[in-house]
């Protein structure tokens, strides 16, 4: 916190006229301090206002050079050159050499006390302090219900948008569990050995070129969690760090949280998901549930569908996975295996979910992922998930089957539906096949290019390689053998269907 110059020259009851350095005032100083030493450098800390009547001062170039040197080497903000008492105005000389250094100078009238400019300063500090109480009084509450609804992910994301920080939160491995933008980098190894071992060091601050970094630990008692890391491109201020405290203490509590607790929280967000898939539940509350449990909801959703294990422990492992890359658990048991509920842009997460549970469960697990959906399409999303997750297990693939590879192929994909029409083939099909076998025709083959083909006799001869009225020919003896319309759009679809499933003599199949 400091008080803004600019701001200071513009009060009217003071009457400071600016003499040097006008590029400065966009500065602020930190306090007013009235000193008339010859080299007031000792005792300056730096930011300060510094008020004088020039009563050590001599007009001469060589004495003003010398002293606003020491000024500036000191790091002050500003100086207030009284006159009427010691001077009668203020020395060109160090109007000159002040102009020179950047250093704003101001004329203080003789009827302005210093006391009134100190008065005005410690006042606006006074007041910007109380604001900032203010404003953490604001930002804590926010904070404190994130963390009862989102656990540590969703304090990280209120503190890094109340501070317009990037903020991440490393386990006592320095391992990233949440991070807030996502996607923002951990500091590197040097600049975390630089603020100290987890472990000893409770708060540090870092300071370069590149901006700030903070350090808190979090812990309780004895049991050392983590470190939460602030990264700013400015200095920190007393409410930053405050926020920064409290964030830390809510992170070690969710830390802390007993188990029996952990439950409910993964109970009420499976009765949510639950809501969700049914479509029973409003997109904007299910909106405004998810962004305030941390879960990113911008670009839509996914759900990814789990077979092969018990829920209960799929959940489980599924839960230690999610929690690693900082995504809060939103699942739920459902038809003997498990739903949960994914951000739109984590389609890779899905596949390393999957890997991390089948790891830990040691036996199979087949998933299924659905395509991206609103909020307000919960219920096709699942239905989509379920029967990616039947198509993966039906072909025994380790790898995660996402829905949109499964577009038209999944009436053949999956077991029930592939006997079903095995069993229309063979009805429909077997007088073209015998035919084929008795004659050396291939009826079967045109029957099937000319459905593929959507009837256009050019593309489906050029397909088969032979002119379109030897095409015709054969289609014209398809009809009579099979006494069927194929102007029927019912009919062509049927065959169809029965072609993708039908088994050539050694069991291969036309559908490749």
């Amino acid at each position: 916190m400091g008080v803004p110059l600019l701001w200071l020259t513009r009060r009217q009851d003071l009457r400071l006229r600016v003499l040097a350095g006008r590029g400065g005032l966009g500065r602020d100083v930190v306090w007013a301090h009235s000193i008339e030493l010859a080299d007031p450098a000792p005792w300056l800390t730096g930011g300060e206002l510094v008020l004088t009547t020039g009563l050590r001062l001599t007009s001469d170039a060589a004495a003003c050079e010398d002293y606003v040197g020491r000024l500036v080497k000191a790091g002050v903000g500003a100086v207030g050159f009284g006159v009427g008492l010691s001077h009668e105005q203020v020395p060109q000389a160090l109007i000159d050499r002040a102009e020179e250094a950047g250093l704003p100078l101001l004329e203080v009238p003789l009827p302005t006390p210093f006391v009134a400019v100190t008065k005005v300063v410690m006042e606006r500090l006074a007041q910007q302090q109380y604001e900032g109480v203010v404003q953490a009084s604001r930002i804590q509450p926010r904070m404190t219900r994130a963390a009862l609804r989102g656990g540590a992910q969703a304090v990280v994301r209120e503190l890094a948008v109340s501070t317009r920080t990037s903020v991440v939160f490393l386990d006592h491995e320095s391992k990233v569990r949440a991070a807030h933008p996502p996607g923002v980098a951990a500091p590197g190894a040097a600049v975390l050995a630089g603020l100290g071992i987890a472990e000893q060091t409770t708060a540090a601050v870092s300071s370069s070129q590149d901006g700030v970094t903070a350090v808190q630990q979090v812990r309780v008692g004895p049991r050392v969690h983590g470190r939460l890391v602030v990264v700013a491109e400015r200095a920190l201020t007393p409410v930053d760090h405050l926020l920064l405290g409290h964030a830390a203490s809510l992170v070690a509590l969710e830390a802390e949280k007993p188990l029996s607790l952990r439950d409910e929280q993964n109970r009420v967000n499976a009765l949510f998901l639950r809501l969700l898939l049914e479509g029973t539940l409003a997109a904007p509350l299910a909106r405004d549930h998810l962004t305030e449990a941390g879960f990113p909801v911008r670009d839509g959703i996914r759900v990814l569908a789990l077979r092969g294990s018990g829920p209960r422990q799929s959940l489980q492992l599924v839960g230690e996975e999610m929690a690693e890359r900082g995504l809060p658990l939103f699942g739920r048991g459902h038809g003997g295996g498990t739903a949960v509920l994914l951000p739109a842009g984590h389609a890779t997460t899905a596949q390393t979910v999957t890997d991390g549970a089948r790891a830990g469960l040691r036996s199979p697990l087949w998933a299924g992922l659905s395509a991206v959906h609103d909020l307000s399409d919960g219920p096709v999303a699942l239905a989509e998930a379920l029967n990616a997750a039947s198509v993966a297990q039906a072909r025994g693939s380790l790898a995660v089957v996402p829905f949109e590879s499964l577009a038209g192929r999944m009436l053949t994909a999956t077991p029930e539906t592939r006997k079903i029409l095995a069993t229309l083939a063979e009805t429909l099909l077997a007088p073209l096949a015998a035919h084929d076998t008795a004659q050396g025709t291939d009826l079967l083959h045109s029957l099937r290019a000319f459905l593929e083909h959507n009837g256009q006799w050019e593309a489906a001869s050029v397909a088969l390689g032979v002119h379109r009225h030897t095409l015709r020919s054969r289609i014209e003896r398809v009809r009579s053998l099979l006494g069927a319309d194929l102007d029927s759009a019912h009919v062509r679809a049927e065959l169809l269907l029965a072609s993708s499933a039908w088994q050539e003599p050694g069991g291969s199949n036309p559908t490749g």
